[in-house]
């Protein structure tokens, strides 16, 4: 529930309270990745760069790691796995054409992509690149590229989207 609240916190951009529940949570747990990204989020979501380098540099000097982000999909009776910015597919090259398609259309489409918390210290186009090459989204494009039209794809992720 706590970090329910803090995730909140972020959206509605409370730092006050998102500091206090943060608190709460390190008392809880205090080798708990998800907790400080979830308050760097909330940092980043307010332009608090500082703060952010800040949490990080506490997550590092503690030896907390985050855990990278990964997504499955079973596509014909196989089940496939991908990372965040995964390229040892041996089709990775058609997946990254098709997201860039997939992305093309989106934004013709209107799609603005959430970039403001994202890596504050790299180029516009970067980040976008960067939220563009998720686990998941990777998936969804090899899902797309490998079954018929109206199919169902499911994938299932490691982390809480």
């Amino acid at each position: 529930v706590w970090g329910c609240l803090l995730a909140a916190c972020r959206t509605h951009t409370n730092v006050d309270l998102g500091e206090r529940v943060a608190k709460s949570l390190f008392e809880l747990d205090s080798k708990n990745a998800s907790y400080y990204v979830l308050l760097s989020n909330l940092y980043a979501a307010c332009s608090r760069w500082d703060d952010v380098k800040r949490v990080r540099k506490i997550m590092k000097d503690q030896g907390i790691q985050k855990m990278p982000g990964s997504s499955w999909i079973e596509v014909n009776g196989k089940v496939y796995a991908f990372l965040v910015g995964d390229k040892s597919h041996p089709q990775s090259e058609k997946i990254y054409d098709m997201l860039e398609k997939l992305f093309g259309k989106m934004m013709d489409a209107g799609y603005v992509p959430e970039i403001d918390f994202a890596l504050h210290d790299v180029e516009e186009e970067q980040k976008e690149n960067i939220l563009g090459h998720h686990s998941e989204k990777l998936a969804i494009a090899f899902g797309l590229m490998n079954t018929s039209c109206g199919t169902t794809i499911r994938i299932t992720k490691n982390l809480r989207v």
